[in-house]
């Protein structure tokens, strides 16, 4: 029973990876080395992808630090994509922290992670599993990276977001993300759920001598959930599933200047993944139920700069985020009832 393939495409559902099929390897050998070398395994060769996804649902909340009026909206559909460092593309594998896989050859090495190069096996250095008595199973290759670099421009971590904003009293705006609970694949096999809130409120207001200047000034908080499920075999009804918590607290500014908007903003973010194979799996020499368990977290100071440019009613920007995964937005949406600057400063009629 070859199942990683199934486990990479869920990661695939949200993450829009491509060649999936090119990570291939028999997940049944991980299990033969007992649940706990299992999930350390599993748990560091998939890292990026949902570490990625953690930083990536953070960001592309805003395009401007300027309310809507009342009853003012927007709508904007836009992509994240979390870049994967060069540290997140390798993992140091030491045969000291498992108990029954070792290399076949030496005690350490770099191994690709799921982000990593796309190796021969003739590159990758060869694992061995043993059971509790210290019997060989079986030696396999490491396994291998997607190779994403090869192909495209960048090796990051895609989320793509639809979010409507409301304008409601005194400065604030209302911004939600949804998507409904939507199945994939030719027999539904695969399905995403996305639900988020965030709140942003005009601060300029409140600095008697700060709200004459010539430009924007709010604070933001905002909040998502991501939910993703994956049948892996319906006969013997194993799925997988993830989910993805992440919050972002900001200070955000503006300028606009005719059509052209910059903004930034500074602040922190966190967010939280959890992963795991429910159902009952069996080896050749044991069965296991819910097999795989795993959670990543990642915290901390996060900036971010940006640039809109504004056609009547269309909405064209674009900003990149300062963190450990740098994190690039692009989008596009329509703004109506956009709230007047608190400046003296004219704006251009019509924008």
């Amino acid at each position: 029973m070859k199942i990683y393939t199934r486990i990479l495409l869920i990661a695939g559902l949200m993450v829009s990876m491509a060649n999936v099929s090119k990570a291939q390897f028999d997940f049944d050998s991980f299990l033969e080395a007992g649940l706990a070398d299992a999930n350390k395994l599993l748990e560091a060769y998939m890292a990026p992808a949902f570490q990625g996804i953690g930083y990536g649902v953070n960001a592309g909340w805003y395009n401007t630090a300027r309310p809507h009026k009342t009853l003012g909206f927007d709508l904007n559909i836009s992509v994240n994509a979390a870049i994967v460092p060069s540290s997140g593309e390798f993992f140091t594998f030491k045969n000291s922290d498992y108990s029954n896989v070792k290399l076949s050859n030496g005690t350490s090495a770099q191994l690709p992670t799921l982000f990593g190069p796309n190796l021969g096996a003739d590159d990758l250095p060869e694992l061995t599993f043993m059971d509790n008595s210290g019997n060989e199973t079986i030696r396999i290759s490491a396994p291998t990276g997607l190779g994403l670099e090869e192909e495209f421009p960048t090796n990051a971590v895609p989320s793509p977001m639809i979010q409507l904003g409301v304008g409601l009293i005194k400065g604030t705006d209302l911004k939600i993300r949804y998507t409904p609970d939507m199945s994939f694949g030719d027999e539904e096999e695969a399905n995403v759920k996305l639900f988020g809130i965030g709140v942003m409120h005009d601060i300029k207001q409140y600095l008697p001598v700060v709200k004459k200047l010539p430009f924007d000034l709010s604070m933001f908080v905002g909040y998502t959930n991501l939910k993703t499920g994956f049948v892996v075999d319906s006969d013997l009804n194993q799925t997988a599933e993830f989910e993805t918590k992440g919050t972002v607290v900001q200070a955000l500014v503006s300028k606009k200047i005719a059509l052209l908007t910059v903004y930034g903003g500074l602040g922190y973010a966190k967010s939280k993944t959890t992963f795991g194979l429910k159902g009952v799996y069996t080896t050749e020499t044991s069965s296991y139920t819910d097999p795989i368990d795993l959670a990543y977290e990642n915290g901390g100071v996060k900036a971010n700069v940006g640039l809109r440019v504004r056609l009547l009613f269309l909405n064209i920007f674009g900003e990149y985020s300062f963190q450990e995964y740098n994190t690039a937005t692009v989008g596009i949406g329509f703004s109506f009832r956009e709230g007047a600057s608190n400046t003296n400063i004219p704006i251009v009629p019509g924008i």
